[in-house]
């Protein structure tokens, strides 16, 4: 950390690339040090110049006579991994890259030179491949001409653009700013995770705002924003929400993207609090780092208008929100203050109320108080009616141009005071003209031109809430076994083997306390009939087969057989179906296993996010699963309390309960289910794959009906 804290602290740095002509980085980057405050010294370096904008010029970093701290770097491409171990020589802690020209557009060995050069020199690199950084309170802006809005959140990006936009948000809101503007580029060396600490321990920062395409090391960053996000807030936004997008972040940032929903999962899991909309970073990151987290997803609403609060109650519906009953005693006190109101009930409708403390202050407080009640939104036109609606010579005499601007004050002394977060949707947001909403967004009640907005930083701030009071019960996404445990994995990767047949992966998952229905593997047609007569009941048969993955396309598959003939011939056309699918196909023999009864049927799953490592799923399965989509996702290892979770985000969950004739899914067993698959998979790192579907819900509790495992067979111990 100390020569992380050199890099972003600099009390010296060089520009390699100085320059001359006014409209070259080098130059202008020179130029905006000196005229933007920066207090240290700048060291041009440039063999073609004796100085640069009055400062003495250097051939190299290694003719500096001062210690640097930090250099920017704006040459081409192919000199920088000998200007980076010039740099070493020179002691320099650390460089910011501006130049592309590496893994992005193809340049892959010489991008792996660069880091191989860094890490010989121990110099730490941003970059390369970026708009620049901007150290804000520092005043080392390096983003060609642009200097970030000042304030506490640590923003990491790896499009210098977005980072522009950011700025531009947080400049319109007028409340909030940031303390680092930091370009990610091609994470060539200092890597996400590494940001995320820094900006963790960082006293100017309060929480942090994230704009991600990819990135090398998502298993650390997990482990890291575990710990970081129960100090402070952390907003993502994560592009390549599609196939499309997915391909263009790979061409950006030479990085693999994972899967959204995977990796927006596991960020809720770590603390992080996942957007859909880049435009909402900015006000939802002002809400948790200004507002107190709500306890539950409980929100009052109070407004002057019907129109408001249909629209509203909408919005926190669709947020996933709760519009709880205010208790008795809440409504009785409320209805002391008001003769006539459309509605005391929740939302709150005061229209008519003349007196505006009532109506903001004095209803609010009762509202939030109320033991039903976490949070509070209070929307339509509240506190600038007159102001902004009335001319100044449309006053009536009686107005207190005060008034409206005492009773913010009194509600952000409300806050204080209850402890619970109070935002406004104002229509009088847009226009500017309110002192006492510009009061309330200056001190801590977020004010939103837009109600969806308002309800999305609810919405994170209840989820945040939760976060933090069960941060200990979460994963620690610690994934670090040197050995696979199991020997039937291990033995098929000495094969060269990476699909286990059904056979071996249902036997894997009964070993690890996994709930599969019983079966039996029958290499003749005379050990299937003995079989049979052991289960004394209707059976499934299907071929047995690592190579053979479409059982049923292949004619592999035969069920309710019962009786000595129907199971020899059952037996025979399942062998002679195989041969003819596939004659190269490895059979091990015919799995036999007694009929199922009807039940809900689930899937759960193993898969390797690219970008995440190992993640564990569990849905609505069957025939269905595809068509359905309906599925939760988790970074391995879950816990108890992750489990859980994952099963509630079931959309389909009701289906759990046990509609019209099918019994109730046990919960409890699907979660040992969740935890023994988590253990296999952390124990035995090879698997890359998982799927169990179906797994059957009867009134005799779980029983997993077919199983597949993969593995990578070139798998070694670390």
């Amino acid at each position: 950390m100390e020569q992380l804290e050199r890099l972003f602290n600099p009390d010296a740095i060089a520009v390699v690339g100085a320059s001359q002509d006014p409209h070259k980085r080098g130059n202008y980057t020179i130029s905006d040090l000196l005229r933007w405050g920066y207090e240290g010294d700048i060291y041009p370096v440039n063999p073609k110049y004796d100085e640069v904008h009055g400062l003495p010029a250097y051939p190299s970093v290694l003719d500096i006579p001062g210690q640097v701290d930090l250099a920017f770097i704006v040459i081409p491409a192919q000199f920088v991994p000998e200007t980076i171990r010039e740099c070493g020589e020179a002691g320099i802690a650390g460089a910011v890259i501006n130049t592309a020209g590496f893994g992005e557009v193809g340049e892959e060995s010489l991008e792996e030179e660069l880091a191989a050069a860094a890490r010989e020199a121990n110099v730490r690199l941003i970059g390369p491949n970026i708009q620049g950084a901007d150290f804000v309170h520092q005043h080392v802006h390096l983003l060609g001409g642009i200097r970030t809005t000042p304030g506490s959140l640590g923003m990491i990006t790896q499009s210098g653009n977005m980072g522009i936009a950011l700025s531009v948000d947080a400049e319109d809101s007028g409340t909030v700013g940031f303390s680092y503007n930091i370009g990610v580029g091609n994470e060539t060396d200092i890597q996400f995770y590494e940001y995320l600490q820094f900006l963790g321990a960082e006293q100017n920062t309060d929480g942090v705002v994230m704009y991600i395409e990819g990135m090398n090391d998502g298993r650390r960053f997990l482990q890291e924003a575990r710990r970081v996000s129960r100090e402070k807030p952390i907003v993502t936004y994560k592009s390549g929400r599609t196939a499309e997008g997915r391909e263009s972040a790979k061409s950006h940032t030479a990085s693999l993207a994972g899967d959204v929903d995977v990796v927006e999962s596991a960020y809720r899991q770590a603390g992080i609090y996942p957007l859909d909309s880049v435009d909402l970073l900015v006000p939802v990151a002002e809400a948790l780092t200004t507002c107190p987290v709500a306890d539950g997803p409980n929100v009052a609403v109070l407004t002057d208008g019907g129109g408001h609060a249909t629209v509203t109650a909408d919005a926190i519906e669709r947020a996933g929100l709760t519009l709880p009953d205010l208790t008795d005693e809440t409504q009785k006190t409320l209805e002391g203050l008001y003769e006539l109101s459309p509605n005391l009930t929740n939302p709150v409708d005061v229209m008519g109320m003349s007196d505006h403390e009532t109506m903001w202050y004095d209803t609010a407080r009762h509202i939030l108080e109320d033991p039903n009640v976490d949070a509070l939104l209070i929307t339509g036109g509240a506190l600038g009616y007159e102001e902004c609606w009335w001319s100044g010579d449309g006053r009536e005499p009686d107005d207190d141009p005060t008034r409206d601007l005492n009773i913010a004050r009194k509600v952000t002394e409300m806050v204080d005071d209850v402890g619970k977060p109070v935002v406004f949707n104002s229509l009088w947001d847009e226009l500017g003209c309110s002192t006492a909403l510009d009061y309330l967004s200056e001190n801590g009640v977020p004010v939103y031109a837009e109600v969806d907005t308002a309800v999305e930083a609810l919405r994170a701030l209840a989820e945040y809430g939760g976060h933090l009071s069960h941060a200990d019960e979460k994963s620690d996404f610690v994934v670090d076994a040197e050995e696979n445990s199991d020997t039937r994995i291990a033995d098929a990767i000495r094969a060269g083997r990476s699909t286990l047949s059904e056979f071996e992966s249902k036997t894997v998952l009964a070993d690890h306390g996994a709930p599969v229905s019983a079966f039996e593997l029958a290499e003749t047609a005379d050990e299937a009939v003995e079989i049979v007569t052991e289960f004394d009941e209707p059976v499934a048969m299907k071929i047995a087969s690592p190579d053979i993955v479409h059982k049923t396309e292949a004619g592999g598959v035969e069920l309710d057989v019962e009786g000595e003939r129907s199971v020899r011939e059952a037996f025979d056309r399942i062998r002679t179906n195989a041969s003819e699918y596939d004659p190269a196909a490895r059979v091990e023999g015919v799995l036999v296993s007694p009929m199922v009864p009807n039940g809900i049927e689930l899937l759960v799953g193993v898969v390797d996010d690219p970008e995440i490592g190992p993640v564990v799923t569990c849905g609505i399965g069957g025939v269905l699963v595809e068509a359905i989509d309906d599925v939760a996702f988790r970074a391995l290892p879950v816990t108890e309390h992750d489990a859980r979770e994952m099963i509630d985000e079931i959309e389909a969950r009701a289906l759990l309960d046990g509609p019209r004739d099918f019994p109730a899914v046990d919960r409890g067993e699907l979660v040992e289910l969740l935890l023994s698959i988590s253990d296999l998979v952390t124990s035995n790192p090879a698997i890359d794959e998982l799927d169990i579907n179906p797994v059957v819900a009867t009134e005799d509790g779980l029983s997993i009906l077919d199983a597949s495992l993969e593995i990578d067979a070139e798998w070694e111990p670390r």
